[in-house]
């Protein structure tokens, strides 16, 4: 008859096998739950960080080919939308902390551009370098 101790340390490896295994599986599966959870959240600040640093480059431009007063203000007002990218950068490290990669972030970003085709229009004129 094997030993409590011996049946101790079976019990122990067990678990800790298990666990393993467990851990392996899971993490598939939290990565896809975590992404569920804030897909829309993400995408919603995604297209406003978009939309901020457009209209910053946008107000920019202006403030060179035409300087004023009410260019500097324009520009001044855009700054204050870049807070939408501050929004967008902490949940994307919170998310990245929480246990997603790159990759699963890229496919956020590809899912809230394609749940609006006129976004993706815009993110590309926004990124689009001009001459």
């Amino acid at each position: 008859m094997p030993s409590t101790s011996r049946l101790n340390r079976l019990a122990i490896a067990a678990a800790l096998a298990l666990g393993v295994v467990l851990g392996i599986a899971g993490a598939p599966l939290w990565r896809s739950a975590l992404i569920a959870f804030n897909q829309h959240h993400y995408g919603e600040l995604t297209y406003r960080c978009d939309s901020a640093m457009r209209s910053h480059h946008l107000a920019k431009a202006e403030a060179v080919a035409a300087p004023s007063g009410q260019s500097v203000d324009a520009i001044r007002r855009s700054e204050l939308a870049l807070i939408d990218c501050q929004d967008y950068d902490l949940l994307q490290k919170r998310l990245a902390v929480w246990g997603l990669r790159e990759s699963d972030l890229g496919l956020m970003r590809l899912k809230a551009i394609e749940a609006d085709a006129e976004g993706l229009r815009q993110v590309v004129e926004a990124h689009e370098i001009r001459d």
